[in-house]
């Protein structure tokens, strides 16, 4: 598997027109064969970026930790999909209509629970009990509709670890992780060869391998909807699983369902199983096949199993502050579309 020069020539021009600081990219293929291209620094004045350096994956987390430990849950008959949360979660939209209580794990998987997009959690509670506690009593609107949420993969999170009886780190390293051998992946903190992010006002420092999202720090940096980290390496060994619908992540038929168009926004967006799916104005081009998400540190992943090649980019468009940049867009359409014969 080779990165192409048009894909090359996306990466090291982004970098020069200052739309990011550092970044890797890479092309992947079943059998986990990878070519890698890391142009730029890891925070400014720093050290170049390697095809090593680890960055923060921001919302890669909700599919790439996540939504394989539910899938592999599901397919070992620990959990299904139309359960309610009130089976699990006895306090779920107490005293609420409509109420989490009978909100499916499916409907958190497709965006359609009607939760909040996003809550300024970091700045009520302070620790994972209370805002799991929080985000139970989110009130929901629009049921049904597509409406991308934080809060959601959140509970998914806190659903793994209800059902698994490990913390979510502990149980995506066993039932991922450890088979297909992805030592790349883990939630923070790092301590080195990590891309910084963001100077935070909250906290107060530049952030480099410590979590970007402020509301994954009261989950003590790690929550389903972000936490993570990767290398390009890891990143690859993961999509090379889904390019092959390994059966550690679930069976074939789970697998085949989480692809499959469940769910349609009001923007032309189709969804699966966590998963972005190809419409109109798709990150990885007008004529993407295949699924793929986004990060918003910068970072991106589209898979295409007909084809046999998946694509990802790693940046750190956020450092050193999450306004200064706002070419990220325009970059993932480049580069996905050029590995994946796309229009741009």
């Amino acid at each position: 598997m080779r990165l192409s020069d048009a894909a090359r020539a996306v990466l090291d021009g982004a970098v020069e027109a200052g739309a990011v600081p550092g970044l890797v990219g890479a092309a992947v293929d079943p059998d986990g064969r990878f070519d890698t291209h890391a142009a730029g620094v890891t925070r400014e004045g720093g050290a170049p970026v390697r095809p090593s350096t680890r960055f923060d994956l921001a919302s890669l987390t909700k599919v790439v930790a996540t939504l394989p430990c539910l899938l592999r849950l599901v397919s070992d008959g620990a959990l299904a999909l139309d359960e309610r949360l009130a089976e699990r979660f006895a306090n779920a939209g107490w005293f609420q209509t409509p109420s989490l209580a009978d909100t499916k794990v499916e409907a958190l998987l497709t965006h359609t629970a009607g939760l909040p997009a996003w809550q300024p959690l970091f700045a009520r509670v302070g620790d994972r009990r209370t805002a799991l506690a929080a985000v139970l009593q989110a009130p929901l609107s629009s049921v049904g509709r597509v409406r991308y949420s934080d809060l959601g993969f959140m509970l998914l999170g806190a659903l793994v670890e209800r059902v698994s009886g490990r913390r979510l780190d502990d149980a995506a390293r066993a039932l991922v992780y450890a088979p297909l051998r992805l030592d790349g992946l883990r939630f923070g903190p790092l301590a080195d060869d990590v891309a910084a992010s963001e100077v935070c006002g909250w906290r107060g420092r530049l952030l480099a391998g410590e979590v970007h999202d402020e509301n994954a720090v009261v989950w003590d940096g790690i929550a389903g909807h972000a936490g993570l980290f990767g290398d390009a390496a890891a990143l690859a060994g993961y999509a090379a699983a889904w390019l092959r619908a390994d059966p550690v992540l679930a069976s074939p038929e789970l697998l085949r369902r989480a692809v499959t168009p469940s769910a349609r926004g009001e923007d032309g967006s189709v969804r699966g199983f966590g998963w972005l799916l190809p419409s109109a104005g798709v990150f990885a081009g007008d004529t993407a096949r295949g699924f793929g998400h986004t990060g918003f540190t910068g970072t991106s992943l589209w898979i295409d199993p007909e084809a046999g090649v998946a694509s990802l980019l790693l940046t750190n468009r956020v450092h050193p502050h999450r306004a200064a940049r706002d070419g990220i867009q325009g970059l993932r359409r480049r580069f996905h579309a050029a590995v994946h014969g796309g229009t741009r």
